[in-house]
C-alpha cells in the first residue's frame, strides 16, 4: 500500500512539474496530436450530420469553408499568434482577436474602427453583424 501511495504521489508531482514547466515556456501540456484528435472526435458527429443534410439538399459544392460553426468547447479555443489583417498589427491581450459571426477574425481595435452605429460589415464577406456578437479568441 505504501508503494502504491508513493507511486501516486510521484505521478502527481510529475504532472505538477510538467504543468508548471509548460506554463513558464508558454507551451501546452497536452500533445498537439491529442488536441487535434480530440477536436476531430468532437466535430465528427456534427460534420457528418451537416454532410448528410447538404447532400440531400444539394446545397454544398466544393466550398472552402463549412456552412456553419461547429462548437468544440473551450479546450479548443486558442491561438498562439495572430496579426490583424486589417490593421496589420499583432493581436495582444489588450487588443485580442475577435471572431465575427461569419467566422472571419480581426483585432478588437479593427472591430471598433469598422463599427458603424450598431452594425459592423465583415471586411471579407458581405455579412453584417452586431459587434456584440463577436467572440474573443483566447491565446
Amino acid at each position: 500500500r505504501r508503494v502504491r501511495e508513493a507511486v501516486v504521489s510521484t505521478q502527481s508531482t510529475g504532472d505538477m512539474l510538467t504543468k508548471e514547466a509548460c506554463s513558464l515556456l508558454g507551451l501546452s501540456k497536452e500533445s498537439p496530436l491529442a488536441i487535434t484528435v480530440d477536436a476531430g472526435c468532437k466535430a465528427l458527429p456534427a460534420l457528418n450530420a451537416i454532410k448528410q443534410v447538404m447532400e440531400v439538399k444539394q446545397l454544398w459544392e466544393l466550398k472552402d469553408e463549412l456552412p456553419c460553426e461547429v462548437e468544440l468547447g473551450p479546450s479548443c479555443q486558442f491561438h498562439t499568434l495572430l496579426a490583424c489583417p486589417i490593421l496589420r498589427a499583432q493581436c495582444t491581450k489588450t487588443n485580442p482577436p475577435m471572431r465575427l459571426e461569419c467566422g472571419h477574425v480581426i483585432s478588437n481595435d479593427a472591430l471598433k474602427r469598422l463599427t458603424m452605429s450598431s452594425k459592423v460589415k465583415c471586411p471579407y464577406c458581405p455579412q453584417e453583424t452586431s459587434p456584440t456578437n463577436a467572440r474573443e479568441l483566447h491565446f
